[in-house]
């Protein structure tokens, strides 16, 4: 069944698209690709041995790559040519693959990255999640080392700066009782890839005065967050508006222009044979859902900041179990 997002289209008419990118191990980049063009149709291209593209698909184009841009980099001739090395070369080139590929292995994740889908149509991406758990890929909790995610990007239903507000106080709102519900990985707690946003900014965000336009909202952001690593990435969405200083802000951190909330915050349960994307996406509809409730989401706001103010310790344990009530959430789903 499809998902019902409260704002069903776009500020153009068009039904509000989802992406998947899911994170895991345990199969190889040509099995990962097969499985794809099997389900979907397609061809497979092979960029290099560690990016393949699955083209011209029912659904859209697939991407899937060893997650590190340092491998695809050595992938490429100009790896060898620094070093002297003759590309031509196939054996040396093989050999220094070969122990990319090891050292990779152990840490490094593969990635599908989804194509976009009308939110109506996003079950047909259980068909890949079945399929995977089929050849017993593996996920966040397969190993202490997997630190391991399943991103989402929602299309916003539009790019005004009171939309924008209105998601991002809802996902602060809410980010205690996620990270509850959630259940986030010890390796990904302390890694960098999801990091809380600032004490400060938070704050500046749930007051009720903060009215920004979209430069000041941008600025505001860019200020606090030079960076892609937090749980909710506006930042494909910043460079929508001003490419140049997102790219001056994030340096040579990868960053594709769209109009989606890069919700990053899931472990990625592929190993759960009773796991499923709709799970995830059930829970952004509480974000969904808040964000859509003028009333309810200014009362929450005060609440939080007068809440914060006066609990000194375990505040996210308290406030998720505060917010669980008086959204009628399960706390423990």
């Amino acid at each position: 069944m499809g998902l019902n997002l409260l704002i069903a289209d776009n500020a153009e008419g068009n039904p509000r698209r989802i992406g998947i990118e899911l994170e895991f191990a345990g199969l190889e980049l040509p099995e990962a690709a097969d499985i794809i063009r099997e389900l979907y149709g397609g061809r497979v291209h092979r960029i290099n041995r560690y990016q393949f593209e699955i083209t011209g698909t029912e659904l859209g184009d697939f991407e899937v790559e060893l997650d590190a841009r340092l491998l695809k980099k050595m992938a490429g001739s100009e790896f060898l040519a620094v070093w002297d090395l003759d590309v031509d070369e196939e054996t040396i080139r093989d050999s220094i693959g070969d122990i990319l590929d090891r050292l990779a292995k152990a840490v490094i994740p593969l990635e599908i990255v989804m194509p976009p889908l009308p939110a109506g149509n996003i079950e047909r991406l259980e068909e890949l999640r079945e399929k995977l758990q089929e050849w017993k890929a593996e996920g966040t909790e397969s190993s202490w080392m997997h630190a391991f995610g399943m991103h989402i990007n929602i299309e916003a239903p539009d790019l005004e700066p009171g939309t924008l507000l209105r998601y991002l106080r809802a996902f602060f709102v809410l980010y205690p009782w996620l990270l509850e519900v959630l259940n986030i990985d010890l390796s990904r707690r302390i890694s960098p890839f999801i990091d809380h946003f600032p004490d400060r900014y938070v704050e500046l965000v749930l007051q009720e005065e903060y009215r920004p336009d979209t430069r000041n909202m941008m600025a505001d952001y860019i200020a606090y967050n030079p960076t892609r690593n937090r749980p909710l990435d506006l930042m494909p969405i910043w460079a929508l508006v001003d490419e140049k200083l997102v790219s001056e802000a994030l340096g040579d951190e990868k960053n594709k222009p769209r109009p989606t909330f890069h919700y990053r915050l899931p472990n990625s349960r592929i190993e759960d044979p009773d796991w499923t994307f709709r799970q995830e996406l059930d829970r952004w509809m509480e974000i969904e859902k808040l964000a859509n409730d003028a009333e309810m989401l200014r009362k929450l706001c005060k609440l939080y900041l007068f809440r914060r103010d006066e609990t000194l310790v375990s505040f996210r344990k308290e406030w998720a179990r505060i917010a669980a009530i008086l959204l009628d959430l399960d706390l423990h789903a």
